[in-house]
């Protein structure tokens, strides 16, 4: 879990750099209280209790679901994870959509791991606010 929480503000902050290297066009979400409630909690809450407690519960149900691919990554989660990322292409850029795979994997991975949604949802939004803060870094950097 802890290293679930430090990946968010390293993988944030190298795309703050990126950005402003003019290497990679981050979308940059506003810093209004409407966007914060639904980036920090509309969106982790619905998105965890669709994906992970939907999707990939059906699939850790069955056999195929359950095989592991790699160390405690199952089947399911990486099946959850490619819709996940596929879902995002509707408001992201196709990049960015599929590194939202990634993520993905570590939150069907804490679903595997505890009994309750809450961890993914907390990791989720968690993530969530580095990219938001990544992304208005120039409200306080500048």
């Amino acid at each position: 879990m802890i290293l679930a929480l430090l990946v968010g503000p390293l993988v944030s902050s190298a795309l703050y750099i990126a950005s402003r290297l003019g290497a990679l066009d981050v979308p940059r979400l506003g810093f209004d209280w409407t966007t914060l409630v639904n980036t920090l909690l509309l969106a982790p809450v619905l998105e965890e209790l669709v994906f992970r407690g939907g999707v990939q519960s059906v699939l850790d149900r069955t056999t195929f679901g359950r095989l592991g691919i790699l160390r405690g990554v199952s089947v399911g989660n990486v099946l959850t994870s490619i819709l996940f990322a596929a879902a995002h292409l509707l408001v992201n850029p196709p990049w960015l959509a599929a590194s939202i795979f990634f993520p993905s994997l570590v939150f069907g991975r804490l679903k595997q791991l505890y009994p309750s949604l809450l961890p993914a949802m907390f990791v989720h939004a968690w993530y969530n606010l580095c990219y938001v803060a990544a992304g208005n870094a120039w409200l306080f950097l500048s």
